[in-house]
């Protein structure tokens, strides 16, 4: 793990940089003593005599630890940046250092085979307390994690084992005949990944020289043999309030990286138990994570950086680079800092940001980022045999997506809004956004768990956004029998086009005129905040009636890809639904409130024409051979007559009439909109389309070119009756019908890229007829019945899946803008939203007990 101190290596000549959305490298400038605008700022440096293994820091007493190749602990004082104190730890390198969070207790772990307790004293003296040994041979120990609410001691080892033992002032002496220097097997005189052996240690060090303190032996039973097929290099502790998936009874974990690749995570719990393996494609030697974040940032040989999101066991970003093995690994806010072969690296998460690169004369083997009096600094150390502090504070920092336990409040429920529309998460743009989408979701889960959720976890999607599920249960019981509630919504964004259009930023959430501004404000953030916060009051006032299970998609403005994969795989993890609902629609004009019941389904395709020509130019081959994009174009011209109908046969054969009721309805809605017309309605709502959205065509697309291929994106707007699947191959059957009667060499492709089914709900169902009272009773006035235009295929997919009935209910007006500049909700929508549902959850009666 730990290079040479022999080898030195010209100053930072090339190397690559990575920002979390990209894979592509690029040439970094050197940085002189950082002293670059944005990046980190030189502050002191010191000079030793050896070379420098392993740091820890105490910000609080300001000290800085030192581990050296030659078995001190040496101590410098981050005020004055004096060395302050040096001891003789281990009879051979120090090969790494921890400090508790307490910062009363630093660990050591060395070539000796030892583990040292140290009690930090109030002047920052060292006091030898424990020594940990085991009763085997384990050879060098490269990573220590303290797991300090069983007050036990972990340690991972060249021998690939893991070993812990709890600390305990009943803990004694043993004869130190059995101390591992004592046995010393040549087995392990071999080097880590990396690394060779350590210089000799000068005769000072040896163990009979040490004070060792309350010696410790590990119980025979606790030591994990071949934890991994290789040394175990680095090691955590992590909680479920960083974000890790859920594992049944286990609220801690232990996380280790091995030679072998692999990344193991181990519930602790009356000891440690494998729960999940991670592989890698080399030696893991280091890794880093955010406090309270998912993200495991693993440094492997051979230069490669992996992410993996801990929330879903997915691997998300992969980076590789020519500076060699990463041995070292430390973060803060968006930007990680690499300790490789070269020296250190930084590259940020996200923003513009040029590759830099601090100077070490040698191979880096230390970084480690650290706040002292709000400060960020940066510590890296190396085989130049020296230790460098740097101010890092120049660094936009980001914010941790951290979610306070009390935000039960409407006015918590807008900080959230706020803070909900910063992370970006926009679906249809992964290479960008895909880091933040998740960052989005662990905080959204994070905040189901800190409200009062029983039950919480993200459920994966291959290559996509994962799936938020959380599970509030009833906590006030009546006679009847409690029903379950779906809440359907969705995390992800339109794209921003043109940033210069809007008015304000539209990723900060600005508050004018009883109007929240922001991107996701009301498509479908805010909506579902007010879901998630009528539910939470209900139950943090012990007033909740029903089970409400929350699903959160992360891809629905990208076509809702893998949620119905998702939801299907984790049927059973639903339970039975009595009801869905959803808000992810808008009012009809700014002032009267309205109920959905109805929207149109959708097919998109591609029809593409190509010849077998390649392009070419129409002064050398116009007029030869019939070109691919006129018969585009005559195909296209087929899907309509002269009046605008659609040509497919039998297309409007299913539509069912107008009824009486229908028309009525659609007679309240223009007598109140007085803008609105009768047949304009019904021809968005009750009837479908056909829609040309664009053509392309091959070549440099200069007006000399004859394009070897053409093609155009159409969709179809389909309504209830109409049958999906007839329609689909009703399409591709009659273009290649017509395509055929022309008589030409060109060929035909046709694909259906996406589809949806319409949806038609009940009026007179137990849960709208609840609805509209409580929103006539909220704002005054009789809400207006109302379908839409448009789709969102996950409707129609959930009733059918769960064998129920949704319950659409619009949250914003018709002037928001949802999908366009300057997006907006005003505030009143939002909290009047919040105060129907809480009306209308309890008073859900179970399906089989509905009255129509």
């Amino acid at each position: 793990m730990f290079p040479s101190h022999e080898r030195h290596l010209p100053l930072l000549s090339q190397g690559s940089s990575w920002r979390l959305g990209s894979n592509s490298p690029d040439t970094p400038p050197t940085l002189e003593e950082g002293n670059v605008a944005g990046n980190p700022i030189f502050v002191h440096k010191w000079a030793n005599d050896t070379s420098i293994v392993c740091v820890a820091a105490s910000p609080k007493r300001k000290l800085l630890f030192c581990g050296t190749q030659d078995s001190r602990i040496i101590v410098y004082d981050l005020q004055t940046y004096q060395k302050t104190r040096e001891y003789v730890a281990h009879s051979g390198s120090v090969l790494c250092l921890l400090m508790s969070d307490c910062e009363t207790q630093l660990f050591s772990g060395g070539a000796d085979s030892l583990v040292r307790i140290w009690d930090i004293t109030d002047s920052g003296e060292l006091d030898s307390a424990y020594t940990v040994y085991s009763p085997v041979d384990i050879g060098d120990i490269f990573s220590i994690a303290w797991w300090s609410s069983a007050k036990t001691i972990i340690l991972g080892a060249q021998n690939a084992s893991i070993s812990y033992v709890q600390i305990s002032l009943q803990s004694h002496a043993r004869n130190s005949d059995q101390m591992p220097f004592k046995r010393y097997d040549k087995f392990f005189d071999s080097t880590g990944h990396g690394r060779s052996r350590p210089k000799a240690v000068p005769e000072e060090c040896s163990t009979d020289k040490l004070v060792l303190g309350t010696l410790i032996q590990i119980p025979s039973n606790n030591i994990i043999s071949y934890a991994h097929n290789g040394y175990i290099y680095c090691m955590g502790i992590v909680t479920l309030d960083d974000g890790i998936a859920d594992h049944s009874d286990f609220t801690e974990f232990l996380v280790t990286g091995g030679g072998d690749g692999m990344v193991h995570i181990w519930g602790l719990k009356d000891g440690i138990h494998l729960l999940k393996s991670l592989e890698n494609e080399d030696s893991v030697l280091s890794f880093a994570r955010n406090k309270g974040s998912p993200y495991l940032y693993c440094g492997l040989a051979n230069g490669r950086v992996n992410v993996w999101d801990l929330s879903t066991y997915q691997q998300i970003r992969s980076s590789e680079s020519d500076e060699g093995d990463i041995v070292s690994l430390a973060i803060f806010g968006d930007c990680l800092f690499k300790g490789t072969n070269s020296g250190v690296t930084k590259w940020k998460s996200r923003g513009e940001i040029k590759s830099a690169w601090i100077a070490h004369t040698g191979f880096c083997q230390a970084v480690k980022t650290i706040v002292i009096d709000n400060i960020p600094y940066l510590i890296t150390a190396g085989t130049d045999h020296s230790i460098t502090l740097w101010d890092i504070s120049a660094l936009e920092r980001s914010e941790l997506d951290r979610v306070p336990d009390n935000l039960t409040s409407s006015g918590r429920m807008l900080e959230v809004l706020g803070k909900l529309v910063v992370f970006r998460t926009v679906s249809k743009l992964p290479s960008l956004y895909i880091d933040e989408s998740r960052r989005c979701a662990n905080y959204i889960r994070t905040l189901l768990r800190n409200l009062g959720a029983s039950q919480v976890a993200l459920l994966p999607v291959e290559d996509a956004n994962p799936v938020i599920f959380g599970v509030f249960k009833a906590n006030k019981h009546t006679d009847k029998p409690v029903s379950r509630v779906l809440w359907y919504g969705h995390y992800d964004v339109i794209e921003v086009s043109h940033q210069d259009s809007w008015d304000t930023d539209p990723f900060k959430m600005t508050a004018q005129n009883g109007y929240l501004y922001a991107r996701g404000v009301s498509d479908n953030k805010g909506p579902l905040l007010a879901a998630v916060y009528a539910v939470a009051e209900l139950y943090q006032q012990g007033e909740l009636e029903s089970d409400v299970v929350f699903v959160v998609e992360g891809e629905e403005e990208s076509g809702s890809y893998g949620f119905q994969d998702v939801v299907t795989q984790n049927r059973e993890l639903f339970g039975d639904i009595d009801w869905v609902f959803l808000s992810n629609s808008y009012w009809l004009d700014d002032n009267v409130p309205c109920l959905n019941y109805g929207l149109r389904g959708v097919i998109s395709a591609t029809v593409e024409v190509f010849s077998d020509k390649p392009d070419r130019h129409s002064g050398v081959d116009g007029g030869i051979s019939r070109e691919p994009t006129i018969d585009l174009i005559t195909l296209l011209s087929k899907l309509n007559d002269d009046e605008g109908k659609v040509n497919l046969p039998g297309f409007y054969a299913p539509i069912r009439p107008v009824s009486d009721w229908e028309l009525q309805s659609y007679k309240q809605i223009t007598d109140k909109i007085n803008k609105l017309r009768l047949c304009d309605l019904m021809a968005k709502w009750r009837l479908p389309s056909l829609t040309i959205h664009g053509v392309s065509v091959s070549g440099p697309n200069n007006a000399t070119v004859i394009p070897r291929r053409a093609s155009a994106s159409l969709s179809i707007r389909i309504v209830p009756n109409q049958d999906l699947e007839q329609v689909k191959s009703s399409l591709i059957e009659y273009l290649e019908q017509k395509f055929a009667s022309l008589k030409t060499e060109n060929h035909l492709e046709v694909r259906i890229i996406h589809e949806a089914e319409p949806w038609l709900a009940d009026v007179n169902s137990a849960a709208n007829k609840i609805l509209l009272e409580n929103i006539a009773e909220e704002w005054g006035v009789d809400p207006l019945l109302i379908r839409e235009g448009g789709s969102i295929p996950s409707i129609r997919f959930l009733e059918k899946t769960f064998g129920c009935e949704a319950v659409h209910l619009p949250t914003g007006q018709a002037s928001d803008n949802a999908h366009l500049n300057n997006e907006r909700l005003r505030v009143t929508n939002l909290f009047k939203t919040k105060e129907i549902l809480k009306k209308t959850i309890n008073k859900l009666p179970q399906k089989r007990h509905d009255l129509h």
